[in-house]
């Protein structure tokens, strides 16, 4: 029940603000409208997805913390692992309900054959951005870490190389493995650094401003 609890609460203190909850919704709506017109643009449904899912999942924790947002949380007796969890879930779950929106009419689009959506690529592209983005942002400030990501992303001899973006629709080739287990393995450490540091780490109390 504690885990549910802290659920609650970052919901009742929101880490997803409603404007990207809007913006999810209509990136689902465009992105079937597609589909529809086109069974075969599936990367191109779920690149704007994945392109807000880096901000929300960068939903920052230490800061907030410190200010006082999550006093009654904090305080509540609630296994600090629970709350790490709970506050990742939270905030990486309107991406993923999204991407399984576009992958649904996808399915009927194509008549369940081909799935890009669930393509394993595509899969380590959504779960390795959105435990990525979290992870780094723990240490941040909302969104910080999307900004710097689509920053790296915009230097030309950078982005194949780092971009989940580039992992959407890519066939299932040696260099795509390797992108793809690199990037699940680097979202892993992450996770676990994360988790470790929200479990552990000092977070003084602080009266809100």
């Amino acid at each position: 029940m504690t885990f549910l609890y802290a659920v609650r609460y970052f919901h009742v203190v929101p880490v997803v603000p409603p404007l990207f909850s809007a913006a999810f919704a209509i990136a689902v709506g465009a992105g079937a409208l597609l589909l529809m017109s086109d069974a075969s643009a599936a990367a191109d449904a779920l690149t704007p997805v994945l392109l807000l899912q880096l901000f929300v999942a960068s939903s920052g924790f230490k800061f907030a913390a410190r200010r006082g947002y999550y006093d009654l949380l904090l305080t509540s007796g609630t296994p600090r692992w629970q709350i790490a969890l709970a506050h990742c879930v939270v905030s990486i779950a309107p991406g993923i309900v999204s991407w399984m929106c576009v992958a649904a009419v996808e399915l009927v689009a194509t008549a369940g054959r081909n799935s890009v959506s669930f393509a394993p690529v595509t899969c380590a592209a959504f779960v390795g951005a959105s435990l990525m983005a979290w992870s780094v942002a723990v240490f941040s400030s909302r969104t910080a870490p999307a900004v710097l990501w689509l920053l790296v992303m915009s230097i030309p001899v950078i982005p194949r190389a780092v971009s989940p973006v580039q992992l959407l629709g890519a066939p299932w080739s040696s260099s795509t493995r390797v992108v793809a287990g690199a990037s699940c393995a680097a979202a892993a450490i992450g996770f676990v650094v994360a988790v470790v540091y929200i479990v552990r780490g000092p977070t003084p109390l602080e009266a809100a401003q």
